[in-house]
């Protein structure tokens, strides 16, 4: 009988506790436990195994809920067919795949230009050609540009490019804060081209997906970004992300300090507004399905033409949202399986 509820996870990575399972996995199923009757596994997702496990949920899974950073997978468009296969089998699959691969890839920040969470100077290089052909005029436009590989993750991939008054280049990444110096915009271009990859034709998931966002740089990312952690359509937690002195990136990995607080605050109720009206937008990209279980909506401060805050999206996150730190929210996670008693 199909009545478990599972957690997949990736043998390998860096998110591993002690005992090989990712910190927030036995407390995500400890709450579920206390809301549910229904039995629990932890299972690993090997790709040399993927049928069999196949196989295994197609008979024994109610649900499964994915706690795999894509990033640790050489062949992410197999594990995105993997979890079709399963959710086309009558297992509910958190999240599907359909919502990530619309959401939790950079160019959802092109394709709400016009909406109310999108901003109009976001552009979508898919090709070099096309990055080579545009990219230049957009960083003469502002002479400052963030460039956001469009899957990745911990600040992996985005560069701070800028350029001088001499015509020269400047870049930061953001995962190491390394600096990279060009004569030119031509040798810049150049250089670049070996981050482009091309599209993988027997890709099932990742077609057109290869490529970068080109984005404004917004000031006052130095006063941090405003991360709103959710469990599908419910804000659980607005998240300060306070960026090390001197740097951009926002991440954990970067040296940047979190800061946890209620959503209920006064002082995040301009953001919260702007998450809910964002919400609508976002529901065409969810080919039908609902909302991530546990996934952010991160924010730059920048200034409307009145001089009030703006929040301006800068990413989503669905795939992988860890609450190591905050196993509190564990138990918001848990009350999504709450109706599903047997």
């Amino acid at each position: 009988m199909k009545d478990k509820i599972f957690i997949i996870e990736y043998a390998k990575g860096t998110d591993k506790g002690f005992d090989g399972f990712r910190p927030d996995s036995k407390p995500i199923l400890s709450e579920i436990r206390k809301v549910t009757d229904r039995e629990r596994e932890i299972v690993f997702y090997r790709p040399n195994k993927k049928y069999e496990l196949l196989d295994y949920l197609k008979e024994n899974a109610f649900a499964v809920i994915s706690r795999i950073n894509p990033g640790n997978l050489k062949e992410v468009d197999e594990y995105f067919q993997f979890l079709k296969a399963l959710a086309n089998s009558g297992v509910e699959v958190h999240t599907h795949p359909d919502v990530m691969i619309n959401l939790d890839f950079k160019d959802i920040l092109a394709k709400l230009k016009g909406s109310s969470l999108g901003d109009d100077d976001t552009y979508f290089y898919h090709t070099y050609t096309d990055f080579v052909s545009k990219f230049p005029a957009d960083l003469d436009k502002y002479g400052i540009r963030v460039l956001k590989t469009n899957y990745g993750s911990t600040g992996e991939g985005v560069y701070l490019v800028s350029k001088k008054e001499d015509g020269s280049i400047f870049t930061v990444e953001a995962v190491n804060n390394e600096k990279f110096y060009y004569d030119d915009i031509n040798e810049f271009l150049h250089k670049f081209e070996i981050n482009f990859e091309d599209d993988d034709e027997n890709a099932a998931y990742f077609q057109g997906k290869a490529g970068f966002v080109g984005c404004r740089y917004l000031e006052r990312i130095s006063e941090g970004e405003i991360r709103v952690l959710l469990v599908n359509d419910k804000a659980i937690s607005v998240v300060h992300k306070k960026p090390q002195e001197g740097e951009f990136s926002a991440t954990l990995f970067s040296g940047a300090k979190y800061k946890y607080e209620s959503p209920e605050d006064p002082k995040w109720k301009e953001v919260m507004k702007v998450t809910k009206k964002g919400l609508k937008d976002l529901r065409p990209y969810l080919s039908g399905q609902n909302y991530p279980l546990l996934w952010t909506m991160d924010y730059i401060l920048d200034y409307n033409e009145d001089g009030t805050d703006k929040y301006v999206l800068s990413e989503i996150n669905c795939s992988c949202v860890g609450i190591t730190t905050e196993l509190q929210y564990a138990k918001e996670v848990a009350k999504v399986f709450k109706k599903a008693k047997k």
